[in-house]
């Protein structure tokens, strides 16, 4: 019922546009004056209507993502007051101070059979996650003035594209993601619960030390995907419009041209701004991911270096946080790939025109430039592309820590013994 009002609307908005465009000869500007403050108004309830539209449709992603302190509690209109900021801010104090108990109990508990190299490597994995938790909170809480004017510019940029947002895709997406990580909890829990001998309050402990705070972090992460799975279904409706002007052929509108240029430069500042502000967090979970999958790959292979003590349980989760690792480097890879993909395709496009007059071929030499440019739009930090050209850079650093993990594990041995035969 919503997207029939915004194509009526939009429709009209079109007709009061040709309207109120001044006729040659015409001796009647009073009435251009009394039409502008009318189109203007409808122009904003447009964009209203279609930032309310897409704030409904991800009304259970941001719901969820201000419980787990991805998303500020402003991004709800009504709960934008420093009384409704102050209850979050008090929930997620409380979360994190929970998340520090449970990694200190955890930690402390003696009756885990471990070894010190063991012990060492779970002890650096919490801190991983508690130093990423508290900066996904902190920098969620940054941009909550600024994030009405995100669905506002959202929405005017749909309603000058002529995009309607297609409700089905979007909930078909975020329940995707939603799942997988329903069923990253549902597959841990029973692991967890055996590991424990089934002891509540310790696989309680256990299951906030390690499962809870990859959670949390997963639906920031889900909230990015969300925004970069947006970008591509608007640039990809923007690749079929250039390709239907560009097959018009001597035809061409050169205006067209200019206005779909400029619609890609708005996705292209959009993008720049969503890895800029996902930028400190990104960095983060490689950084840790990357350490977390090489010890975890590492205890797999002492496990079955000897399968006789090898507990099967504790082999089955490890394998799980692999898996899990593996793909939370990967989706941020492939989203942004996506993007880059049909920017890739909208140069090809342009690069087929031969036959143009020389305006014409000059907007499509400057549209070209700009989708061939390298504007970092997808750069983490500043530090490294996010594209799937970093993979080979991540197997040779899993290789390098994977023999830096082997060669301390000789030497710590080695300096386990010498220490039992001088105490002997």
């Amino acid at each position: 019922m919503l997207q029939l009002k915004l194509k009526q609307a939009s429709r009209k908005k079109r007709l009061t546009d040709v309207w109120s465009q001044p006729q040659q000869g015409s001796s009647t500007p009073w009435k251009q004056q009394r039409i502008a403050p009318r189109n203007w108004n409808l122009t904003q309830h447009l964009y209203k209507l279609n930032a309310e539209q897409l704030h409904q449709e991800l009304w259970l992603l941001l719901l969820i993502c201000v419980l787990a302190g991805s998303a500020p509690l402003a991004v709800f209109p009504r709960c934008s007051s420093r009384v409704h900021a102050a209850v979050q801010h008090v929930w997620l104090l409380a979360l994190y101070i929970w998340l520090c108990c449970a990694a200190y109990l955890e930690l402390a508990d003696g009756s885990q059979d471990r070894n010190n190299l063991e012990r060492n490597f779970y002890i650096f994995e919490s801190v991983t996650y508690l130093i990423h938790i508290p900066c996904i909170m902190i920098l969620s809480m940054r941009w909550k003035r600024r994030i009405a004017g995100v669905f506002q510019a959202i929405g005017e940029f749909d309603l000058a594209c002529g995009y309607i947002v297609d409700r089905r895709r979007i909930r078909r997406f975020v329940r995707h993601q939603l799942w997988l990580l329903l069923i990253l909890a549902s597959c841990c829990i029973p692991i967890v619960l055996s590991h424990r001998d089934y002891e509540m309050c310790k696989s309680l402990v256990n299951l906030s030390t390690y499962v809870l705070p990859n959670i949390l972090s997963s639906i920031s992460f889900v909230l990015y995907y969300a925004l970069l799975q947006g970008i591509r279904l608007r640039l990809h409706r923007l690749a079929r419009a250039l390709q239907v002007e560009l097959q018009r052929g001597p035809l061409t509108r050169r205006a067209e041209l200019q206005q779909l240029r400029g619609q890609h430069t708005q996705l292209l500042h959009f993008t720049k701004r969503v890895n800029q502000t996902f930028g400190v967090s990104v960095l983060l979970l490689y950084v840790s991911s990357l350490i977390n999958f090489n010890t975890n790959l590492f205890l797999v292979y002492k496990a079955i270096e000897k399968p006789g003590k090898a507990d099967w349980p504790w082999l089955a989760y490890t394998i799980l946080w692999l898996l899990m690792h593996t793909g939370k480097m990967f989706f941020i890879l492939y989203f942004n790939h996506n993007v880059q993909q049909l920017q890739t395709h909208c140069a090809a496009l342009l690069s087929k025109v031969s036959a143009a007059g020389e305006d014409l071929l000059e907007t499509i030499n400057h549209f070209a430039l700009q989708l061939q440019g390298n504007v970092r739009a997808h750069v983490a930090c500043g530090l490294f592309e996010l594209d799937y050209k970093l993979i080979p850079a991540l197997l040779m650093t899993t290789a390098n820590l994977f023999i830096f993990l082997l060669q301390y594990d000789i030497t710590f041995q080695a300096l386990a013994r010498a220490m039992n035969i001088t105490a002997f």
